[in-house]
């Protein structure tokens, strides 16, 4: 599509918040939530409910959709939308039961979660997207690509899964029980669920949400059923080892994420049938934080490098 395409932004173009960074920690009186949500089950995966815009680029060549992790919320990449380069448009999954979907119940699964992306996305990206996953992300946004390209829509042209082990990686560690990592966002739950303090000690210890919303105790048990929910799917989590996308896969990781060792980021060569390759950041599961100019410099390549049919950075 040609730099002319209108904008595909779920909200017709209108900036999120009037430009300013979204506040979807608080209800809408502007304040902390105090009461107990009653949550229902999403049944309308519009474009507004399942997809936020927060920087509109009519002119932009190029789409990248970004699947946030376990725990997290789309606002939580706002900052990241605006560093892009301006041929380059931000479209963000927003999961269930956080942020303007705070009172929907969350997903059971991995599954539901594509599930409801695809449904999304399917007839309405004017273009080919980039997808950019961070950690259960990468894994979501697999499913959808996995989706789309078996319906023969609009799939990706390129799968960034950032600090997230490969698919069959993640269903052999849930398949031999693995226990909680120490310093991972998408730990496997125990058999007794962890407290609702140890929960949050590790979420708010990884940087995994708002800092705002740590601020707030009862904010932080609203959004506990999503975190919650978000850890199960992951623990059930099963792929065929042989699943793969037609997509090239370009995997970021860290030297400091003790959750996703080198080795198992590797492992996201066996589910292409495209060409695979690794970076290595320094720093730690959330090494992307403050968007690093080598960071934004070398996914902004991969967006504009695979779109073109160039060889990969």
């Amino acid at each position: 599509m040609s730099g002319a395409d209108e904008s595909h932004c779920p909200d017709g173009g209108r900036r999120s918040d009037e430009g300013r960074r979204p506040d979807g920690d608080h209800c809408s009186d502007g304040g902390p939530a105090t009461a107990a949500p009653v949550r229902a089950l999403a049944t309308d995966p519009t474009p507004t409910t399942w997809i936020r815009c927060f920087h509109p680029k009519p002119a932009a060549r190029y789409t990248l959709v970004c699947f946030p992790h376990a725990g997290g919320s789309a606002s939580y990449y706002f900052d990241l939308s605006a560093a892009l380069d301006a041929d380059i448009e931000m479209l963000v999954v927003q999961y269930p039961g956080r942020e303007n979907r705070l009172f929907e119940e969350p997903a059971g699964s991995v599954a539901a979660l594509a599930d409801g992306v695809y449904q999304a996305l399917r007839t309405r990206l004017p273009r080919r997207p980039a997808f950019f996953g961070h950690s259960m992300g990468g894994l979501i946004g697999f499913e959808v690509a996995r989706r789309l390209e078996a319906a023969g829509g609009t799939a990706p042209h390129l799968l960034v899964a950032s600090a997230s082990p490969a698919p069959s990686v993640r269903t052999d560690r849930s398949t031999a029980g693995a226990g909680a990592p120490q310093d991972g966002t998408e730990a496997e739950p125990e058999a007794e669920p962890e407290p609702d303090e140890a929960v949050l000690a590790r979420i708010m210890g990884l940087g995994g949400t708002r800092d705002g919303v740590g601020r707030h105790p009862e904010l932080m048990q609203l959004v506990l059923p999503a975190i919650r929910g978000d850890l199960r799917a992951l623990a059930e989590y099963r792929v065929d080892a042989g699943a793969v996308v037609g997509c090239p896969v370009t995997v970021f990781v860290a030297d400091g994420d003790h959750d996703v060792p080198l080795a198992e980021a590797d492992a996201w060569g066996a589910h292409t049938t495209a060409d695979a390759d690794v970076h290595v950041f320094e720093g730690d599961h959330f090494y992307f934080s403050g968007n690093p100019p080598k960071f934004l410099e070398l996914l902004q390549d991969a967006v504009r490098h695979s779109h073109s049919g160039t060889q990969l950075i």
